[in-house]
């Protein structure tokens, strides 16, 4: 199955990029956001990153990932049943939509830098929570996007459907950002962390026993 999973992320890079119009789009949303930003605030206070920093990624998310399985489900499904294993095909959407996401997230931090200072900072906690949020936000978007889908209004069903499984890593998530800008004073962090690591669990396990009889459906 390992070789499965890497030949459909293959594709689906090669895919992403040879549609330049979707990424168009989704980087254009992203300055375009950030311009607003700009001229609306001129200065971002420390207390107002991590807000912003959820804002985009929520965004992020929803624009990056409510079309996942579109043209699996419309023109490749029963083609993709025939060859491959389900959670072969699982895998393989949440390894790229990750990556993607991931990408995405690091560009927006990047453009954010060049309109506006960034405050210090501990590097080491951001990036972890980083990390580990994005993946929980992607195990969630890309198990909810085979079911909006099947919908003949995927972005509606995403939103509905995805956003109230992101709150428990958003609070725990920007408990984290807001110790990695020095806004609160409790060092242990260690239970937010675990938090959103169980959550990521939790998410691929529940995936790898529901996603295959929603993809077989």
């Amino acid at each position: 199955m390992l070789s499965q999973i890497v030949s459909l992320v293959k594709k689906d890079f090669t895919t992403e990029f040879k549609s330049q119009e979707r990424i168009a789009g989704v980087i254009l949303y992203l300055f375009s956001t950030i311009l607003v930003l700009y001229y609306s605030l001129v200065k971002v206070e420390r207390f107002l990153w991590v807000s912003i920093f959820w804002i985009l990624l929520i965004f992020l998310s929803i624009n990056a990932l409510n079309s996942s399985f579109s043209k699996e489900i419309r023109t490749r499904h029963w083609y993709y049943y025939s060859l491959v294993h389900p959670l072969a095909v699982y895998f393989s959407k949440l390894i790229f939509n990750f990556i993607w996401l991931f990408v995405l997230t690091t560009l927006s931090i990047l453009i954010f830098k060049v309109f506006f200072d960034v405050p210090p900072l501990r590097f080491g906690l951001f990036a972890v929570t980083l990390i580990s949020s994005t993946l929980g936000i992607a195990c969630i978007f890309t198990f909810i996007s085979l079911i909006s889908g099947k919908s003949s209004d995927q972005s509606t069903v995403m939103s509905v459907l995805a956003t109230p499984l992101i709150f428990p890593i958003m609070m725990a998530g920007s408990r984290l950002m807001m110790n990695a800008f020095g806004l609160l004073s409790d060092t242990d962090y260690s239970a937010d962390f675990l938090s959103i690591i169980a959550i990521d669990i939790v998410a691929i396990g529940l995936s790898i026993l529901l996603f295959p009889i929603l993809w077989r459906d």
